[in-house]
């Protein structure tokens, strides 16, 4: 019985996988600006982006606000595997990118602090849901229980808070974190709004729901299936191309 379960579990994991090469991938980097080199770490982000964007590689920049260190978050976004193994091969060959990232090595505008790679939970989604200029997104970075079980616990709340939270009238998107020094295990959770007044009516609502009441009960009652909230934050999106 043991060796049905264990087979059960590597063809869930596979299956996962798979959808997983076929879904949006973002990179994520964060950037922190020297003392006084706000506007050029900025300035050399868009010459960036528009070097990135002309190989067709989707760029969103985004100011981190509370909850934050206040850094800058460069996003990078590709529709699948298969893309960002193409793009990423175009990068390294292009002439334009290898000359600016010599130049910003030499005299950089500001520190990375950190950089990751995810991919959405939703194979349907092939382009970054945030993307819009003055959008504001909630980001909730959590750590499942160990194992295949704990893995799945967290993407089924990430399900059903989906479902209530765009009732509600949030955008909601979610990923699998792949890599990165700070836990290859995480999920990132995603509330997503036209700006921050919507951000205001959505969790006046959210206060007073039932259903999310509850659900935030049934999770409490259960503390040694519950996920580890890492991280939390706000950012807005400064500029897309």
């Amino acid at each position: 019985m043991y060796k049905h379960i264990r087979i059960f579990g590597l063809l869930v994991a596979m299956i996962f996988c798979t959808t997983l090469v076929r879904a949006e991938i973002l990179e994520i980097y964060t950037w922190k600006p020297y003392a006084g080199k706000t506007s050029e770490l900025l300035a050399d982000m868009q010459e960036a982006a528009e070097i990135h964007s002309s190989l067709g590689i989707g760029v969103t920049i985004s100011a981190l606000g509370l909850g934050t260190a206040s850094d800058f978050d460069y996003v990078l976004s590709y529709e699948n595997m298969e893309s960002w193994g193409r793009l990423n091969d175009a990068a390294v060959n292009d002439e334009n990118w290898t000359t600016f990232f010599q130049k910003f090595s030499d005299n950089p505008s500001g520190e990375l602090v950190q950089s990751f790679m995810m991919t959405n939970h939703d194979a349907q989604v092939t382009s970054n849901p945030f993307s819009s200029t003055g959008s504001v997104v909630g980001f909730f970075r959590w750590t499942p229980v160990p194992g295949l079980a704990g893995s799945e616990a967290l993407r089924q709340g990430f399900a059903t808070a989906k479902k209530i939270h765009e009732r509600l009238g949030a955008t909601v998107s979610s990923y699998q974190i792949n890599n990165g020094q700070d836990g290859v295990s995480d999920m990132l959770y995603l509330l997503i709004f036209d700006n921050y007044s919507h951000m205001a009516r959505v969790n006046t609502a959210m206060a007073q729901d039932l259903e999310w009441i509850e659900f935030q009960k049934a999770i409490d009652a259960q503390p040694n299936s519950a996920a580890t909230l890492k991280l939390s934050g706000i950012a807005q999106m400064a500029g897309s191309y």
